[in-house]
């Protein structure tokens, strides 16, 4: 890893050379227009959007105080986060009902998969908020502008472009479950350039992995994590702009063995190492009404199961990828996008019973329409190929409409696409296990039809807002494994339901949000989807005092019943999970104009639940910290 560490301390020296002035001066900040980007992959206002998108800020993550990615995303609309374990256990995201790896995650717009896993999604784990300006929800197909697993939506992390003043600051939290934090950032702009700089340290002993209230799980599993992650961005003249982005994750996870009684496993633990690097140049002509966007991106992700009850493990997992994008902006009335990418995935594994080296690469073209009309019609068409190396051509569309009548503040939107998920390697090329088949070279992309519809509207001046969407999902030739027969094309399912919510902002200082999620599931055979629930509610009420100097926030969450299985027994077993509610209690406050202090309450109420048949969760845990700000 030493390779990286040096990527990582020459991005921070060059910075410091280009920024180590602008300490002795103060700039003010430039209030932005609220844009989302994952949408269109192109900024465009929130309101002109006809997908369902969801954006969540830095300062909503503040005032949260969280300090993971999956704790941040548990609470959003039409989604739901599950983890088998205590801190840094494997963490999916279910996003309108799809499968946990029918959802493409990307750190600013790099796929961040682990092409080492099975299914080659992406593992919430170490994923911390450090260097977060913004996540960017976007729900539905969207394999239009995404490519290969979107089938679902997109999750995009977005790290932070520096425009405020030079700042300085680090601090310290520590509580429950003997759990440590230390952070640090830095950041700094001005006319041409901009850096950001974060690391954190994390260290808890956490509560056993197996679910505590089961016999023999006695041991406690902890975690322990380092991230550093930076954004450096220069644009040298009006038509010519460069950076790169760099995040680095280190992390040990304590483990059990599979949900059940007496599943305590000392010792077993695994290592992960996550690197993403990502230079782009973005070149505009013609007085900005072309510009063209070069990127190339790299991610490495491994990971080594030690002492593991089934013998140790290694796997890697790499990405290369090339997208060369144009966006035309031929009239106010009409963007086009056209875009090329590259994409090369590889994973090595070494285990007990399979060795592994291989590669697949995917070559894509893709093309999107925006188009305004008076200020109240805005519509997005977009297609999309992609040749894979071994199930060749497949062909996506997408269509979104909105319609904004900000006379009356109504907004009716809508969208229809098709998504694909193309096999893992594990699924094309595992070997045979015990004479029996594994992987099939010959197996055909998952696909899925996606639309929703749904309106929102705004009264008293934005002073209340309510939103209401429809969404339904099939999902075709998906894979499977069969005993004896190998990874095969053979499930079908279905997803539908609804998305509500209501924002209430009586004064500039008070804001509440409820949120409510009904998700229905089925597969070929009638069943409900694992880990889904049928029922989700959330509650958020937050308040700013003092002239913003303070901030407390409220947060309960309602997940519903919803089915699991039970590994401990052989035959394994559908069993269902309780319902529950977990409240938590988060403030702050600026005691000083340099200094901060904070405080969380997780299960306010000391909830018992489970997320994960037979895995473990906390109970009440109270957290505090200080934070100091320099200049």
């Amino acid at each position: 890893m030493k390779r990286y560490w040096i990527v990582a301390v020459l991005t921070i020296v060059i910075a410091f050379g280009s920024f180590g002035h602008l300490f002795a001066q103060e700039e003010e900040a430039v209030e932005l227009e609220e844009v989302a980007v994952t949408a269109t992959r192109v900024p465009t206002p929130e309101e002109e959007v006809g997908s369902s998108v969801t954006v969540i800020t830095e300062d909503e993550i503040k005032a949260k105080g969280y300090t993971t990615a999956k704790e941040v995303l548990k609470g959003t609309l039409g989604l739901d986060a599950v983890s088998t374990g205590g801190p840094g256990a494997g963490t999916s995201v279910f996003l309108r009902g799809a499968n946990s790896y029918h959802t493409l995650v990307l750190i600013d717009g790099m796929e961040m998969g682990d092409p080492s896993l099975m299914q080659r999604q992406y593992d919430f784990a170490n994923l911390t908020v450090d260097n977060i300006e913004r996540i960017e929800i976007v729900r539905g197909p969207q394999s239009v502008l995404y490519g290969a697993d979107a089938m679902g939506g997109v999750i995009n992390i977005i790290t932070k472009r520096w425009d405020k003043k030079p700042t300085l600051s680090l601090g310290a939290e520590g509580g429950s479950y003997s759990t440590a934090r230390q952070f640090a950032g830095i950041g700094a702009s001005n006319d041409w350039a901009s850096f950001s700089f974060a690391f954190s340290h994390i260290r808890t002993d956490g509560f056993s992995a197996a679910d505590a209230d089961l016999p023999g799980n006695t041991e406690d599993d902890g975690w322990e994590n380092f991230t550093a992650s930076s954004r450096l961005e220069i644009a040298p003249s009006d038509w010519l702009d460069m950076g790169v982005s760099f995040r680095f994750h280190d992390g040990r996870t304590d483990l059990d063995g599979g949900g059940g009684p007496y599943q305590d496993v000392e010792d077993y633990h695994v290592n992960k190492q996550e690197v993403f690097v990502r230079p782009h140049i973005k070149v505009t002509a013609f007085d900005g009404l072309w510009e063209q966007i070069l990127a190339y991106g790299f991610t490495d992700h491994s990971r080594a199961n030690i002492d593991d009850p089934w013998g140790d493990s290694d796997y890697d997992g790499e990405k290369h990828e090339i997208s060369w994008q144009h966006n035309l902006y031929l009239h106010k009335t009409n963007t086009l996008t056209l875009g090329f990418e590259y994409e090369k995935e590889a994973m090595e594994s070494i285990s007990p019973w399979s060795r592994m080296d291989e590669s697949a690469y995917t070559c894509s073209l893709f093309a999107q329409d925006q188009i305004k009309l008076f200020d109240i019609s805005f519509t997005t068409v977009g297609v999309r190929w992609d040749k894979h190396k071994e199930f060749g051509d497949h062909t996506t569309f997408r269509v979104t409409q909105a319609f904004v009548f900000d006379k009356i503040g109504t907004k009716i939107k809508g969208s229809v696409g098709t998504g694909f998920r193309a096999p893992s390697l594990y699924e094309l090329y595992a070997p045979p296990f015990w004479g029996m088949p594994v992987g099939n070279p010959n197996l055909d992309p998952e696909e899925s039809l996606g639309w929703d519809v749904g309106a929102e509207q705004s009264l008293f001046d934005e002073r209340i807002t309510l939103g209401l969407t429809y969404f339904r999902n099939e999902f075709d030739d998906l894979i499977d494994y069969i005993s004896g027969r190998g990874y095969v094309n053979i499930e079908d399912a279905e997803t539908w339901g609804f998305e509500a919510f209501i924002e209430v902002v009586p004064f500039k200082d008070l804001s509440a949000r409820i949120k409510y999620t009904y998700t229905d599931t089925e597969d070929d055979q009638g069943e409900r989807l694992l880990r889904r629930p049928l029922h989700k509610a959330g509650f958020n009420l937050c308040y700013r005092f003092l002239d913003e100097r303070g901030t407390a926030n409220l947060g309960p969450l309602f997940v519903g019943e919803r089915d699991d299985m039970d590994f401990s027994v052989w035959p394994a077993r559908r069993v269902e999970l309780d319902d529950y509610v977990v409240v938590n209690l988060s403030g702050s406050f600026k005691v000083h104009k340099y200094v901060e202090v904070f405080a969380r309450i997780e299960n306010l109420f000391d909830e018992d639940y489970e997320e994960a048949f037979g895995y473990g969760t906390p109970g009440i845990s109270a957290y505090g910290g200080v934070k100091l700000s320099i200049f």
